[in-house]
């Protein structure tokens, strides 16, 4: 029993604790400037939402952000297809959705009019990487 309990934990550190982010997946001359703890919320608002724990990585020309799982992909939003970047809830329909949840962060994707949502493990940080 003991056994089978080390080589789960030893298999689940093996699924977390590889970080694959590298500088090569910057563009050309792009800069990375700060990481920061984040959930991916996927499916916001409905029965189906789940948020994925990872990285979110703030670069001078992309938002790059890296599971902890490494099942899950890592998502590479360049800025230059944003159409709005900002907090979670300034737009029209989410307004209250942002009085309860603050900290998150809305990235308005051209393509498909997507939207990414991360929410930040510190709530006191969204204004500074909104800013960045």
């Amino acid at each position: 029993m003991a056994f089978t309990r080390k080589r789960q934990r030893e298999q689940q550190l093996q699924l977390y604790s590889k970080e694959r982010f590298s500088l090569l997946l910057l563009n050309l001359e792009e800069y990375y400037f700060e990481q920061h703890t984040a959930f991916h919320v996927q499916h916001q608002g409905s029965q189906e939402e789940r948020k994925i724990r990872g990285s979110l990585k703030i670069c001078s020309k992309s938002v790059i952000f890296e599971p902890d799982a490494i099942s899950q992909p890592i998502l590479k939003i360049p800025l230059r297809d944003c159409l709005k970047i900002g907090k979670h809830g300034e737009n029209g329909a989410n307004k209250h959705f942002a009085k309860a949840k603050s900290w998150g962060i809305s990235l308005i994707f051209s393509q498909g009019k997507m939207e990414y949502v991360f929410e930040l493990e510190v709530s006191g940080k969204v204004e500074d990487v909104v800013e960045t």
